[in-house]
């Protein structure tokens, strides 16, 4: 069968390409996926370049490129229980861009009935990423004043559809331009900050009369290190998600006492398999449309995935210079033929 592959190269990024792989075979506790689609992440550059796992530039050895797939489950193996054969699915998956996937039946989400292949690529990384900050590690209430930083991201995006979807009490995002200031709003953010312009801190506690955000989820890092701390309510919840900006910056840990704001950093790469599931389990609990049920349900409108663009798979390099040109306002998403 076919896969896009990582083909790694000393001292530069992976070659990618359509290559022949063997078929997976589906055993106790799997199901085979015929793959519809699967979106394009920002981790996906890093694993191309070797710094983020997958592929190594020591290893001439390729790798099945992609982290999420959605399709539609061709096999059960021993054990399944709540899927059958024909169920439409999404699910976070190392290799998702190859023809047929096997995955643990514990990491199936179902697609609502109403969206498409392409929706549950574009949806099912960043909604579990988004839950995770917002609610585990973030603990949001609907009493909560909650910021998104690089709020034009795919995953930025989810973040503030699932916020407003949980009842926060108020959603402020920034982004670097105002290019996306009009659809976040849409989507559910009630402020928005241009951060090249303004001193987002400033902006939030005016917002707020002074009171300063409860839950922050960052994807930038290091550089919004201490706007974060000054921007934080007491008893704040800063979650670090990702580090586009870099992963250093400067603390000033008598504010973190003063204001008893927490620092809790969420990624998948150093979870095991259970508690990857639990993140699942934890998003269907709180998206019932998404529940294992065995029965279809429509997803709430606020929760749509926004889809930049959909590409054919053979193209995912040029997808690939596309997201790292930070100029798509959501996802992209590469169907699988």
């Amino acid at each position: 069968m076919k896969a896009v592959l990582l083909t790694p190269k000393a001292g530069e990024s992976a070659d990618v390409g359509v290559g022949e792989i063997d078929e997976p075979r589906c055993g106790p506790g799997q199901v085979k996926i015929d793959v519809r689609a699967a979106s394009v992440n920002r981790a996906d550059l890093a694993q191309r370049a070797g710094t983020h796992g997958g592929t190594s530039p020591e290893s001439s050895a390729p790798t099945v490129a992609g982290l999420d797939a959605a399709g539609e489950i061709i096999e059960i193996g021993s054990g399944v229980t709540g899927f059958r054969c024909g169920d439409r699915v999404m699910v976070m998956v190392a290799g998702g861009l190859a023809q047929r996937i096997v995955v643990d039946h514990t990491m199936l989400i179902r697609i609502p009935m109403n969206w498409s292949y392409v929706e549950g690529a574009g949806a099912v990384l960043g909604f579990m990423t988004a839950h995770n900050a917002l609610v585990s590690a973030g603990r949001m209430s609907p009493d909560d004043v909650v910021v998104v930083h690089a709020a034009g991201s795919g995953v930025g995006m989810q973040a503030i559809q699932l916020a407003r979807y949980l009842g926060a009490r108020s959603i402020v995002g920034t982004t670097r331009t105002d290019r996306s200031h009009r659809l976040l709003n849409k989507l559910g953010a009630d402020h928005m900050i241009s951060t090249h312009q303004d001193q987002f801190e400033d902006s939030v506690a005016e917002f707020t009369d002074g009171h300063g955000a409860d839950v922050i989820i960052d994807f930038v890092g290091g550089p919004y290190l201490q706007a974060n701390v000054r921007a934080a309510a007491l008893g704040a919840r800063l979650v670090s998600v990702g580090r586009l900006g870099g992963p250093e910056g400067l603390l000033d840990i008598e504010t973190i006492a003063y204001k008893r704001v927490e620092i809790v950093g969420v990624t998948f790469r150093t979870r095991s398999l259970t508690e990857k599931a639990r993140v699942v389990s934890d998003l269907v609990r709180d998206v019932p449309a998404l529940g294992c049920n065995g029965d279809s349900a429509e997803a709430p409108e606020v929760l749509r995935p926004q889809v930049f663009q959909v590409m054919d798979w053979t193209d995912t390099a040029e997808a690939h210079r596309i997201m790292a040109q930070n100029y798509a306002v959501g996802k992209i998403v590469l169907e699988v033929r």
